[in-house]
């Protein structure tokens, strides 16, 4: 099979992951000329409302069998079974879209509309959302008035609902690896908080552009990015787990740190890369032993359109995106550098009573841990297992 290969987005990830980037394959104009053949033959340009080129081939995530995705909503709306052709050594998969569908993907693409209390978007299954995703990454053939945004807005739009939709999920799966520990099960524990990580990763490689849906590429997408290269080896670790899997100690020891990675990368993400790609995620810092308040690594960050907010397993309530920067830098590093990194993080001087004043309401809603504060693991008879 013909393919068109460009570089990655990062050449090569950084020495000590020991992983190199895979060359991008994209759609090229051999693709989009086979595409338009099928179209001309199989539907006739007259027929259609809208056409557009998708799949792995249009994210450059193409390999020696992928092919050519093209989505069609005719004007007649007949049902027509999905079917593929060879056509100039490519194979085209046509697959129709009825106008309820093509409804879906405008709906969904237009805007990022989701409100604290109207959750629509972030509810979206992978099978609600996936032609959306697919028109918001392709490339129109044709468009005959279907009413769909630009593709600029769609992407935007798009990698919101991503972002947030993961953002949301993982929370569950926190409070689950939490649960699981309270009563020794360290095999769940250990589970739900590698799905979290993955999760972690689908909101950040969203945030910082790289816009696809599924998890089969994840690894691949992660090493081409060039603004993941300071914490891609945090996240090759925290994808593996460990040859012990029945030690207590360890699996608490490796859940708090995954989790405290995915709040990272998850409050970066939301926080950088909502209007526009973020082009660095900074470097992943566990300094606990420092002393300095840290985040709780059961909470998790979510963005509205309208609010932000935290949730955790004893804990949903909003916040301003003020609060949440705070709480992004709460790693355990002292006072005076908490202070050094507000003022960093915001426009304007933040004075040291304020950002104390933050760091209390954080700790006293359950989203952070005090200074030199341990992070707890009750069980269901409210002791603490050690």
């Amino acid at each position: 099979m013909q393919t068109v290969e460009r570089d990655a987005t990062s050449a090569e990830t950084p020495p000590a992951s020991g992983v190199r980037a895979v060359p991008d394959v994209h759609l090229g104009e051999a693709h989009l000329a086979a595409a338009r053949a099928v179209l001309d033959e199989a539907v006739g340009r007259d027929n259609v409302r809208l056409a557009f080129v998708s799949g792995s081939l249009a994210a450059g995530l193409g390999h020696g069998l992928s092919d050519i995705d093209l989505y069609v909503a005719t004007t007649d709306d007949a049902p027509r079974p999905e079917v593929s052709y060879e056509r100039q050594g490519f194979v085209v998969q046509l697959t129709p879209v009825s106008h309820a569908e093509l409804d879906r993907i405008v709906r969904i693409c237009r805007d990022y509309t989701d409100t604290a209390t109207d959750r629509w978007q972030t509810g979206l299954s992978d099978v609600e959302l996936q032609r959306a995703v697919r028109f918001a990454i392709g490339t129109v053939l044709v468009d005959n008035g279907s009413g769909v945004p630009e593709a600029a807005q769609a992407r935007l739009t798009i990698r919101r609902v991503l972002m947030n939709r993961s953002a949301y999920q993982l929370n569950s799966y926190a409070e689950d690896a939490l649960g699981a520990l309270q009563v020794g099960d360290t095999l769940t524990a250990l589970q739900t908080s590698l799905i979290a990580v993955e999760l972690s990763l689908e909101c950040v490689l969203s945030g910082v552009g790289d816009v696809y849906l599924g998890r089969k590429f994840h690894l691949r997408r992660a090493a081409r990015s060039a603004a993941l290269r300071e914490v891609l080896t945090d996240v090759w670790e925290a994808l593996r787990q460990p040859a012990d899997l029945g030690c207590v100690q360890s699996a608490r020891r490796i859940v708090v740190r995954r989790l405290l990675l995915v709040s990272h990368l998850v409050a970066h993400a939301l926080l950088g890369g909502w209007d526009a790609p973020l082009d660095r995620v900074p470097r992943f810092a566990d300094r606990r032993a420092e002393g300095g308040p840290v985040r709780s690594p059961w909470v998790t960050p979510v963005r509205f359109s309208d609010a932000w907010g935290m949730s955790g397993p004893d804990i949903g309530y909003r916040v301003t995106e003020a609060m949440v920067r705070v709480w992004a830098a709460l790693d355990g590093r002292p006072r005076e550098e908490l202070l050094t990194a507000a003022r960093d993080t915001f426009p304007e001087d933040v004075p040291r009573e304020l950002l104390d004043a933050a760091v209390t309401r954080l700790v006293e809603s359950g989203a952070a841990v005090p200074d030199g504060g341990p992070i707890r693991i009750e069980d269901k008879e409210g002791g603490v297992r050690s």
